[in-house]
This record gives C-alpha cells, sequence and structure tokens, in this order.
C-alpha cells in the first residue's frame, strides 16, 4: 500500500512540474500589514519592504515594525543583546555644482545618492511599547490520521510550538512550527510539520543524512537535494493521511523552486524520491522489503 502511495504522489508532482511553476504561498499567515517604522508609522518602499519581510520571514517577527536603535532608546527601551539590525537603504539629494558645456553656466542639481541605515524590528528590543500584530487565524481542527503518524513516529524529535518560522534544528533534534491555527488550513499545518519531520530523519541517529550531519551551505546542491528529499517525504506522508489533494500544488511548486538551481543533475528526482520514502518509512515505522 505504501509504495502504491509513493508512486501516486510522485507521478502527481511530476505532472504538475512539467505544467510550469505555480506559485508557492507561504502556507502560515504573518502579521498582515507591510514592515513600516514604529516611530512615523510609514510604510517602507522601494526594495526595503523586501528586504525587511525576507529577515521577518528568516527570524521568526511576527511585527511588521521596526525601529533604529535611536528611536528604540527614545522610546525609553533598548536593543537585547546580541540582536542583529537589518540593513534598509534610501536615496539622498545632495546640490552640487554642474557647468552646462554649452553655456558655461553654472548651475546647482541635485544628485541622488545612495545611502543606508540600520533597523531593528520590534521584538528585537526590550522596554518598548508597540501594537499587537493583526494575524489571520483558522479554527483549526486536528485530522486524527495525520496526529497519529505524529505521536506514532520512534525516536521522535521534540517539537516546540512558537514565532512563525517552521524549521529543523539538527544540533539539539527539536522541531519549531508556528500555531496551527495560523496556517492556510489543517492540511497545511501537517504538511509543513511532515516537511520538518523529514528533515529530522536526517539526523545522525536517524539516518545520517548529508544534507542534515553537514550541515550545507544553503545555496549548495547538497542543500538543494535535503529541501527536496524534505518536501517529497512530506508528499508522501500527506498521501498516507489522505490529504494531499489540499497540499499537492505547493509541493509541485516548491520542488520546482529547487530544481531550477540544479537542473544539470538529472538523478536528482529520483535519488530525492528514493530517500524521502527510507524517511516516510521510518516516520510510519515501515519494514522495507
Amino acid at each position: 500500500m505504501a509504495n502504491t502511495v509513493y508512486q501516486i504522489v510522485t507521478d502527481r508532482v511530476i505532472e504538475l512540474l512539467e505544467r510550469g511553476v505555480v506559485p508557492w504561498l507561504k502556507p502560515w499567515a504573518g502579521d498582515d500589514s507591510c514592515p513600516k517604522n514604529l516611530t512615523s508609522g510609514k510604510h517602507y518602499r522601494g526594495v526595503n519592504p523586501f528586504l525587511l519581510a525576507v529577515t521577518s520571514w528568516c527570524e521568526g517577527y511576527e511585527s511588521s515594525y521596526w525601529l533604529t536603535y535611536k528611536q528604540a532608546q527614545q522610546y525609553g527601551g533598548n536593543i537585547k543583546k546580541g540582536e542583529k539590525s537589518t540593513r534598509v537603504i534610501f536615496y539622498k539629494q545632495y546640490a552640487v555644482a554642474k557647468r552646462d558645456p554649452l553655456t558655461k553656466q553654472v548651475e546647482q542639481v541635485n544628485i541622488p545618492v545612495l545611502r543606508f541605515y540600520n533597523v531593528f524590528n520590534v521584538q528585537q528590543t526590550e522596554g518598548v511599547e508597540y501594537p499587537e500584530s493583526n494575524l489571520a487565524q483558522i479554527d483549526f481542527d486536528p485530522i486524527e490520521r495525520c496526529e497519529s503518524v505524529v505521536a506514532s513516529m520512534p525516536n521522535p524529535p521534540r517539537i516546540e510550538i512558537s514565532g512563525h518560522r517552521a524549521s529543523y534544528q539538527p544540533s539539539t533534534d527539536k522541531i519549531t512550527m508556528p500555531k496551527p491555527d495560523r496556517f492556510q488550513s489543517a492540511e497545511h499545518y501537517y504538511a509543513s510539520l511532515f516537511h520538518e519531520l523529514t528533515h529530522s530523519t536526517g539526523s545522525k541517529d536517524r539516518l545520517a543524512r548529508p544534507g542534515i550531519t553537514e550541515n550545507p551551505d544553503f545555496k549548495s546542491g547538497s542543500y538543494a537535494k535535503e529541501e527536496l528529499v524534505a518536501e517529497m517525504g512530506s508528499a508522501f506522508l500527506c498521501g498516507h493521511c489522505n490529504i494531499e489533494s489540499a497540499t499537492i500544488e505547493n509541493t509541485a511548486s516548491y520542488i520546482q523552486g529547487w530544481l531550477k538551481k540544479i537542473r544539470s543533475d538529472s538523478k536528482l528526482v529520483i535519488q530525492s524520491a528514493s530517500a524521502a520514502q527510507k524517511s516516510a518509512d521510518l516516520i510510519l515505522s515501515v519494514t522495507a522489503n
């Protein structure tokens, strides 16, 4: 039965990949407003919303409010020890004298010069009051079969519900997940959890996959392969739980994004699917024939 589910999911993913990229959406919700300065209330413009959103995504910040070190002090607070700033950019106009080559007249013109300054998310501060995040939530209804898969995994990693970043930390063997009611649906919550559980099977105490044990660089082929393994493993587990119809397009789009980085590796999908099957078998306690 398991092999049939794996093949059906694999065939469906490949079919969707061949159609082209399906825009992938992060399956959980954050603050629904754009990044803005706490003091002025103004939204950041240009490339800055992207820069700040990426930082929020990577670091797990839920608030859309940012401020400078000086502004934190003006609020009677400070930046937490060890916190790193995020650089935002702006153009400052400088008046310079310019001579017209034809008339020889000198006139003042404004030249835009690129400048930057450093900001911190309000969640990096202490003693600073800020508005609560406006978070979208769903009425989360646990799916019994999915819960059973998670609860029955042998030698499982620790799962902690906090922040809004789904991740697996090999050094502590811990999975961090956003709250279930923050996801688009219960199915998307379990798909993300299954993704991280698949990552955890690569630890040195389980299947010892290089993508986990060697801690490869984010841009490396080994890291990309590990992401494919995790997403395929998630797809297999979703198929096992009969929720793949709600998550399969996100899976295909996510995988397509990594395939772009390593198109030259013709064995990638097959090798990743094989590793993902071993991971799903471990989580489901399936004994290989």
